[in-house]
């Protein structure tokens, strides 16, 4: 992330076309008339818990280390981390029982500034948000509240209860309190932390719960945290380079912690962070995050916390070309020389025995130094040379030197003539038609999503739209996935699953855990999801 703390390093999913009648295919293109760059797509990727927001009309930046919290059915964000913009300030809601979905940008005459890894919150009718870093390796332990109906953000005065500067820690709701747990404390600390907080909201002031010495998460930051009934479970997260895939209960009647052990038969619930856990009924729902450099996930598992068991939904795919196609074994050891076959001596014939000094043409060797060579193409070992030819030879060479040097140059230059010939002859083998280069396409997930981004999200050029009757420059007819009539009429994409990503931001909507954003290999996103939790 934006942190240069040594830690931080920072580092598929597609739909399928299926084919439509010639009814349909007629009434798609009357309606929808943008042509996508990409008809090629993955069933194996759909998947009916995962829906994709489409959003009407300017979308947000990407952004990973935002935050967002619903209130009064809109969903409020703010902040968050882009490598090329930096640590962004913007206000967004949106509305999420509108027709449509549209990004509303709040503008107030004074804001909290530049915030990613914070968190907010909402109690009541006011935005909370907290800490967060505001500048490079700078945090802050700052709390703001936002009036939602005078639209406007006012700071809390700190007092002595409240913690030192924090980011990238983790926050829930309990009752009336706030739950923050972990992070990394800035300022002259400089270290990660395992102290549980609680802020009330009436009072204004933090109290450390974890007061008491005994077994405790180790200090981490980037893990999740959830509540659910008496307790607040934690998942995960890392202290430098080293990743937690433990489960920890904080029962907030006795308080104290709780260590529940993973079934070590479970090896799909990987080590990670900047992941996301939620509670939904007797569950618990942990979606993605990264489990080492370069590898983020896209794994969805539920905790059962009645039976306190693993289960998984959903298991990692970010990798699965590396599995479906193991390299090849490598060894230090060199493969062992084959050794050229001894040849038996040279025997001497009469001269009756002897080879003919002039052999036909039809036995020359391609490339041969003289047209009075005395080998034939053929390896017969009956073959011999004898002194007396070979003297006969040299005679020869010195009498027709010239004679030798055109030959040996016409021998070359055939060579080179065949050598350019079977070039070309191969180049052939790889032409391909343009009707069969869509057969060949990539279909890494990120190129694909970047190719329908340039159709779908940028401005398409006025050449690209379908006409009845008319073929387009690409000389077909081709209706994307992506524009086809939403499904009852709403606005979301059914089937669409996010790609593996961590650092992105969750709510809880309803039946609804809503994913918004997160980063892969320091590309960011903007993308939305809803995952229907009532098909667990």
């Amino acid at each position: 992330m934006y942190s240069n703390r040594s830690h931080t390093y920072r580092k598929n999913d597609s739909l399928k076309l299926y084919p439509a009648s010639p009814t349909e295919s007629h009434l798609q293109e009357s309606e929808y008339k943008y042509l996508p760059l990409i008809t090629k797509v993955n069933q194996e990727q759909l998947d009916p818990k995962w829906q994709e927001c489409k959003i009407d009309g300017k979308n947000l930046l990407p952004r990973s280390s935002s935050s967002i919290t619903i209130l009064n059915n809109h969903l409020y964000l703010y902040g968050g981390y882009q490598y090329a913009e930096g640590i962004m300030k913007d206000f967004y809601k949106l509305n999420l029982n509108a027709q449509t979905y549209v990004w509303q940008k709040i503008k107030c005459d004074y804001e909290p500034g530049p915030r990613c890894r914070h968190s907010i919150c909402s109690y009541l009718d006011n935005i909370y948000l907290f800490g967060g870093q505001v500048a490079d390796s700078i945090s802050t332990n700052e709390i703001f509240i936002h009036d939602v109906k005078k639209q406007q953000w006012q700071k809390l005065e700190i007092n002595k209860t409240y913690p030192s500067p924090l980011d990238n820690h983790c926050a829930t709701l309990y009752n009336d309190q706030w739950i923050i747990f972990g992070g990394f404390y800035g300022g002259n600390e400089c270290k990660h932390s395992n102290d549980l907080f609680s802020f009330n909201f009436n009072e204004n002031r933090w109290m450390k719960l974890n007061k008491q010495k005994g077994m405790e998460p180790a200090p981490r930051d980037g893990s999740s945290i959830t509540s659910h009934n008496q307790s607040v479970y934690i998942f995960g997260g890392k202290n430098g380079d080293k990743r937690y895939n433990d489960l920890w209960q904080f029962n907030m009647l006795t308080l104290q912690w709780i260590f529940i052990g993973i079934d070590s038969l479970n090896e799909d619930l990987r080590t990670r962070s900047g992941h996301s856990l939620i509670s939904y009924q007797n569950k618990l729902i942990l979606f993605g995050g990264i489990h080492d450099v370069t590898w983020e996930l896209d794994d969805l598992h539920s905790f059962n916390v009645d039976i306190q068991k693993w289960k998984t939904i959903n298991a990692d795919t970010s990798r699965r070309k590396e599995a479906e196609v193991p390299s090849p074994t490598k060894t230090n050891r060199n493969q062992p020389r084959q050794q050229k076959p001894r040849r038996g001596p040279i025997l001497l014939r009469p001269l009756s025995l002897r080879k003919s000094p002039s052999p036909s043409p039809n036995k020359l060797r391609p490339g041969s130094q003289s047209q009075y060579s005395s080998y034939s193409i053929n390896n017969n070992p009956n073959n011999f040379a004898s002194p007396e030819l070979s003297q006969y030879q040299s005679n020869q060479n010195n009498q027709n030197n010239s004679t030798v040097h055109t030959t040996l140059n016409n021998v070359q230059e055939r060579k080179r003539w065949e050598q350019k010939k079977k070039k070309t002859a191969m180049l052939k083998l790889f032409e391909v038609e343009n009707r069969e280069i869509m057969n060949f396409q990539d279909d890494c997930n990120v190129t694909e999503k970047l190719k329908t981004s340039i159709i779908l999200i940028g401005n398409p050029k006025q050449d690209l739209k379908l006409k009845k009757g008319i073929l387009t420059e690409f000389g077909q007819q081709i209706i994307s996935k992506f524009l086809l009539p939403i499904t009852g009429g709403q606005n979301v994409i059914n089937g669409k699953k996010p790609c593996a990503r961590d650092g992105h931001s969750v709510a809880v909507f309803n039946d609804f855990m809503i994913v918004f954003g997160g980063d892969r290999h320091t590309m960011s996103f903007n993308d939305l999801y809803f995952l229907n939790l009532s098909h667990f």
